[in-house]
C-alpha cells in the first residue's frame, strides 16, 4: 500500500513516539507500506521543526530514511473543487502517487477528511490504523 504523508503527520511522528503518526512509520516497516513524501512536504517539515523540541530533529533524522521522495504534482487533469491553495500540491501529489493521503490537517482537509478525492482515501493516521485493524491486516 502506498501512503502519502502530509507534513502534519511527519511532524507529529517527529514530535512523539507514542501517537498514531509515529505508529504509521513502525507499521510500514512490518507491512511493507510505502511512505511517500515530496519536496514540498520535506520543505514544510524543515521549516517547522524549529518549533519542536530538539528531540524532534533527532527523530526526523531517523524517520527521513523511511520516506520515498517523489516529485511534486502541481496541476491536475480533471476538475478540482479544493479551496486550500497552499495544500493543493499535497492533494494532487497524493492523488498521483498514493492509495491513501494521511493528514492531521482538519483546517485545510476537513471537507474531505474521512472521505475520498477521485478515489484517493483521505484519513487521519489513527483512522487509517483502525481501518487496517478492522480489516484484519494489523
Amino acid at each position: 500500500m502506498r501512503l502519502f504523508l502530509d507534513t502534519s503527520v511527519v511532524l507529529a511522528a517527529c514530535g512523539s513516539t507514542a501517537g498514531a503518526s509515529h505508529e504509521i512509520f513502525r507499521q510500514a516497516r512490518v507491512h511493507g507500506w510505502v511512505l511517500i513524501a515530496t519536496p514540498y512536504v520535506i520543505g514544510e517539515v524543515l521549516n517547522n521543526l524549529a518549533d519542536f523540541p530538539p528531540s524532534a530533529t533527532a527523530q526526523w533524522a531517523k524517520l527521513r530514511a523511511d520516506l520515498l521522495l517523489l516529485d511534486d504534482v502541481l496541476t491536475l487533469d480533471r476538475p478540482a473543487m479544493f479551496a486550500a491553495g497552499k495544500d493543493r500540491p499535497i492533494l494532487f501529489s497524493a492523488l498521483a502517487w498514493a492509495d491513501v493521503l494521511l493528514t492531521r490537517d482538519t483546517g485545510d482537509f476537513g471537507e474531505i477528511l474521512g472521505g475520498s478525492f477521485y478515489g484517493l482515501l483521505v484519513l487521519p493516521p489513527g483512522d487509517f490504523l483502525q481501518r487496517e485493524r478492522l480489516a484484519g491486516r494489523l
